[in-house]
């Protein structure tokens, strides 16, 4: 048996490739998704605290997150760790919701 590394896994033992890229296609799809949401939650409120009309800033930060959302799936693919893209994507969406959730209690 191999010696374990400085990572605990075992030397010479990657996961398998079908593991690996269903990671990377679940975190394009359900990452990038809640990072969309997250940013189009988050520019809501700020738009409307900034004194935009309601359905402007919902709108603007929609039309925003549509842009992101196909940016952050493809970066998902191209970043080459998937616990980081995880990380960002995931770690990010979340607290981009946070945000959005504080925003909303703090403004008028």
């Amino acid at each position: 048996m191999k010696a374990a590394g400085r990572s605990g896994r075992v030397e010479g033992r990657a996961a398998p490739p079908r593991l690996r890229t269903a990671a990377r296609v679940t975190a394009a799809v359900f990452g990038a998704y809640g990072f969309a949401w997250g940013l189009a939650a988050f520019g809501a409120e700020l738009g409307a605290l900034a004194g935009m009309a309601p359905a402007e800033a919902v709108t603007a930060s929609s039309l925003l997150a549509l842009v992101v959302l196909p940016v952050a799936s493809l970066w998902a693919f191209a970043v080459p760790r998937v616990t980081v893209g995880w990380a960002v994507l995931g770690g990010g969406g979340v607290l981009l919701i946070a945000a959005s959730q504080f925003a909303g209690m703090v403004g008028p």
